[in-house]
């Protein structure tokens, strides 16, 4: 899928060609899972701009956790549920990523077909 987020034109222009989008999801994680260096991870990500911590990390008994965060990122795609799927499935290729859970897109809560968004 190699594809450019920005095109060699738009380099000389002081613009972005696309808004921000901003997505929030809980990520479930592996019990092995370093919070830090999978925040770097989801950071150097192509599209990725900022990456924040909504809350703090919840740890089950067994050793896996949930982590809250706010991603925001350029869309490679205007279709919302699209640009939801390419981000969420980047995000859950990183090591220790069990599922991500999409809560909201640009301040709006979201769902398919009435059930939260799980990839």
């Amino acid at each position: 899928m190699n594809k450019k987020i920005l095109s060699e034109s738009d380099v000389g222009s002081y613009r972005l060609p696309r808004k921000l989008s901003n997505a929030v999801m809980t990520l479930k994680l592996e019990s092995e899972t370093h919070v830090p260096d999978l925040m770097t991870r989801i950071r150097i990500l192509e599209s990725v701009a900022v990456v924040a911590q909504k809350d703090k990390v919840a740890r089950f008994f067994d050793g896996d956790a949930n982590l809250k965060i706010s991603v925001k990122y350029m869309s490679e795609s205007t279709d919302i549920l699209k640009s939801i799927k390419i981000i969420s499935k980047k995000i859950k290729e990183l090591p220790g990523v069990k599922n991500v859970i999409v809560h909201e897109f640009n301040k709006r809560k979201v769902s398919l077909r009435g059930k939260r968004i799980v990839i």
